[in-house]
This record gives C-alpha cells, sequence and structure tokens, in this order.
C-alpha cells in the first residue's frame, strides 16, 4: 500500500497533463446560412466595432469602420490569426525539454537453479548537442514574429481592398449623377431640334445626329447605373458580407470626395523601405533562416543519451549507467548544413527582393499621382472654361440674343466638361489609394468638410 499510493498519485498527475481531444467537425450548409444572414446591425459586429473606434453609438459606415467590418467578416484575418497561434505552438515546442524514456525488458532463464528472473528498468535523459535547443527556440521565435507581421500585413490589404471598392462605387455614383444630367439636356437638345425639323428650320441630317447623342447618352446612364449596382455589391464582397447587407445603409464617402493631400513623402518612403509590415516579415523570416543554420550547425556534434538503471540478475542487485552517441565518422552533417546555409541565402534574397519591390511599389504609386494630378488641373481648368462659357451663354439667351438650343448645347459641353473633371478626379484618388497601400500611411480619409 505504501507503494502503490505514491504510483497511482504520479499516473494521476501525469493523466492530468495531457490535453485531450475535442471534435469539431464543419456543417457547410449551417456556415451556408450563417453567411447569407450577415448584415451590419449584428450585435457581436457592433461591440467589436465600439471596442476598435472606442465609441458609443450607432457607427458612421466610412472607410475606417468598415475596414474594420473587412477584418470581422472576411476570413483573411482568422487565417493569419491562425496560422500566428500554429507558429506559437511552434514555439513551445522548441522550448519543450526531451521527455527521458524507460527501457524495461524482464528476462526469464530457464537453465539456472538460482532466480531465473533479469528484471531492470533503465531510464534516458537525452543530453542535446551544445546551441542546439537555443538556436531551436530562435528559429520558432523568428517564425511566430514573422506570422505576426502577416496579421498587420492582412489587416492593410483588407482596407485596400475596401478603399478600392468604395472609390469604385463613388465614381459610379458620381458618374451616373452626370450621365442622368446630360441624359435629360440630349432629350431636351433632340425635342428642340424635332420641333424646328417640322417647321422647316433643319435638316432631318441634324435630327438624325441628335436622336444619336440622345441615345448614346441613355445608353451611357444605363451603363452608369449598371457600374453603380455593381460597384455595391463589390463593397459588400470587400466586407465579406451579402449584397443584401448594405441594403439602405448610408456609405459616408467623405474620404473618398475629399482625400488627404499628401505632405513630404520622403520620411514616408524611408518608413515603408524599413518597417513596413511585409519588409519586417521579410526580416523574420531571414532571422529564421538564420537560427535554422545555427541549429544545423550546432548538430553536428552528437547528441548523448544517458540512461543510469538498475538489473536485478539472477538474485544479483546491479546499477548501471548506459552512454550512448552516433559517431560522426560517415559525415558531420554536411547536408542539412549546406542546405541551412542555401535558405539563409535565399531568405537574404527574399528580403532585398521584398525592399524592390516595396520601392518600385512606391515610385510606380507616386508617379503615377503626380501624372493624375497634372490630369485634374488641365481637366479643372477645361470645367472652368466650358462653365464661363455656359454662363455667357446664359446671360445672351436671357438677352434674347441666342435661342434655346445654343444654351442647349452649352450645357451639353459644360456636363462633358464635368465628365472629363470627374474621369480625372477618380485617376488621382485610384493613384492616392495605390500611394497609401504602398506606404502603409492612410490618405483615402476625411480631411475637409464639403
Amino acid at each position: 500500500m505504501k507503494t502503490r499510493l505514491p504510483a497511482a498519485l504520479l499516473v494521476c498527475a501525469l493523466l492530468g497533463g495531457c490535453a485531450s481531444y475535442m471534435p469539431r467537425p464543419l456543417h457547410p450548409e449551417k456556415m451556408a446560412q450563417a453567411l447569407t444572414r450577415r448584415t451590419l446591425s449584428d450585435p457581436r459586429l457592433l461591440r467589436f466595432l465600439a471596442a476598435q473606434l472606442h465609441q458609443g453609438g450607432p457607427p458612421r459606415w466610412n472607410i475606417g469602420t468598415l475596414s474594420l467590418v473587412a477584418v470581422y467578416e472576411r476570413p483573411d484575418m482568422p487565417l493569419a490569426e491562425a496560422r500566428l497561434r500554429e507558429a506559437q505552438g511552434g514555439e513551445t515546442t522548441a522550448a519543450a525539454l526531451p521527455n527521458p524514456s524507460l527501457q524495461l525488458a524482464p528476462t526469464y532463464d530457464t537453465s539456472t537453479s538460482a532466480s531465473p528472473w533479469t528484471v531492470g528498468p533503465v531510464v534516458t535523459f537525452l543530453i542535446q548537442s551544445y546551441g542546439a535547443r537555443p538556436a531551436r527556440i530562435a528559429q520558432a521565435r523568428a517564425q511566430t514574429e514573422q506570422a505576426r507581421h502577416v496579421i498587420a500585413v492582412t489587416a492593410w490589404q483588407l482596407r485596400a481592398q475596401v478603399s478600392a471598392a468604395m472609390l469604385d462605387l463613388w465614381s459610379a455614383q458620381q458618374a451616373a449623377r452626370l450621365a442622368a444630367r446630360r441624359a435629360a439636356l440630349a432629350g431636351r437638345y433632340r425635342d428642340v431640334v424635332e420641333q424646328r425639323y417640322r417647321a422647316g428650320m433643319v435638316s432631318a441630317a441634324a435630327l438624325t445626329n441628335a436622336t444619336l447623342a440622345f441615345n448614346e447618352a441613355e445608353l451611357q446612364l444605363a451603363s452608369d447605373r449598371r457600374a453603380s449596382q455593381l460597384g455595391r455589391t463589390a463593397l459588400a464582397a470587400a466586407l465579406g458580407l451579402p449584397s443584401t447587407a448594405l441594403r439602405g445603409i448610408a456609405i459616408d464617402m467623405r474620404g473618398i470626395a475629399h482625400p488627404r493631400q499628401p505632405g513630404r513623402l520622403a520620411p514616408l518612403v524611408h518608413s515603408a523601405l524599413t518597417s513596413r509590415p511585409e519588409v519586417l516579415a521579410a526580416l523574420a523570416h531571414y532571422a529564421a533562416a538564420e537560427a535554422g543554420l545555427r541549429l544545423a550547425v550546432a548538430q553536428q556534434y552528437p547528441a548523448i543519451d544517458i540512461g543510469p538503471g538498475y538489473h536485478y540478475d539472477q538474485g544479483d542487485n546491479k546499477f548501471i549507467l548506459s552512454i550512448s552517441l552516433p559517431l560522426p565518422i560517415l559525415n558531420q552533417n554536411q547536408g542539412p548544413i549546406a542546405r541551412a546555409r542555401a535558405a539563409r541565402r535565399v531568405a537574404a534574397d527574399e528580403f532585398a527582393a521584398t525592399q524592390t519591390r516595396v520601392l518600385a511599389q512606391i515610385d510606380q504609386a507616386r508617379t503615377d499621382w503626380h501624372a493624375s494630378e497634372s490630369e485634374r488641373i488641365r481637366a479643372r481648368q477645361l470645367r472652368e472654361a466650358a462653365a464661363d462659357a455656359l454662363d455667357r451663354q446664359r446671360r445672351a439667351f436671357t438677352a434674347g440674343q441666342i435661342g434655346r438650343l445654343r444654351l442647349l448645347g452649352a450645357e451639353l459641353v459644360d456636363v462633358q466638361a464635368q465628365q472629363g473633371a470627374l474621369s480625372a478626379s477618380v485617376h488621382v484618388r485610384r493613384a492616392l489609394g495605390q500611394l497609401e497601400a504602398a506606404l502603409y500611411h492612410p490618405f483615402l480619409v476625411f480631411h475637409r468638410s464639403p
């Protein structure tokens, strides 16, 4: 009884430290139903937004808030977090000490007159190679750090997708508004031409041209309205929601309509090249490869198994000490060392490639932004010239110097100039979106009141 109680307690302690398996099967039908029922009024989503935004009351559905919705709803972020937990599990594994092993081989000898039994437990402890465990821990920590930076990369990519979808929706809505104005003017212009044709004042060719212009304006209006509807669906997809979730939701477009203008870009460029999450993730990947090489070098020295034990050998008590180690005669771990050294070189080249890619993205976005700004200035000049011409035509029409047809023509030219200015402003905002994605600095946020 004295020996059974400690043994039972030891077994209970060992079993108590063991993990248990909990099945979690996936149910596609239930998951599909939950996916199609997602809304922006989900209480859990609203609590998440309140905690992240540090504010109460109903949220304003702007770029920042909708980016958080994408973080909450899209599977990209849970996947990145799961990979972080996987890396943290690898770190726990690397830090764990190897368990001792118990060897027990009872032997019964039928040819002896003494005690026929030979019984003896041997407990073997593994003494790892010098530096192997610290190198393994360093490698696991670097992999965890890499996974942590991937979470920041994922969050910023989700914001970029949401801002791009909002920009497409905003541009489609503005284009549809101008297209509706142009179609209305083209219809009135055609009606006036038709009246004059019936009065014999213009030719049939003039009526045909006016009708074709009206039909073209109507077709453009239908196309822009279709783009507006698709833009709302694309925004819902960027948020990880069904399209019905945005029905009746007012989207705050002030961050798109009035973006923050970039100031000095040099500090932002330097920060992106040195501390952008992709760069830090590549740096952590190199650190893991560096630790992998340290581990491979440490493993060229053999680990030692030491096993103290006791044998009851046919009535004799024998105490033994077992020592075993591999003999590095045929190889000294050259293959793994060469592979680890090559992996470190690959990681270094990947880091350089990452910085080069970041710089190329920044240069392309900055060039696009400067070119788009020049286009916007020119389009604004044309828009102002068309507005001045329209103002003069209106005064002339009021004074009876011109007819309604010429006034409608001037109004059509003004709307076309507005459409050109809208196209240029969309190019500027798209370039700003690419620039903020490259620099990890928000520009498509509300800057001034409209």
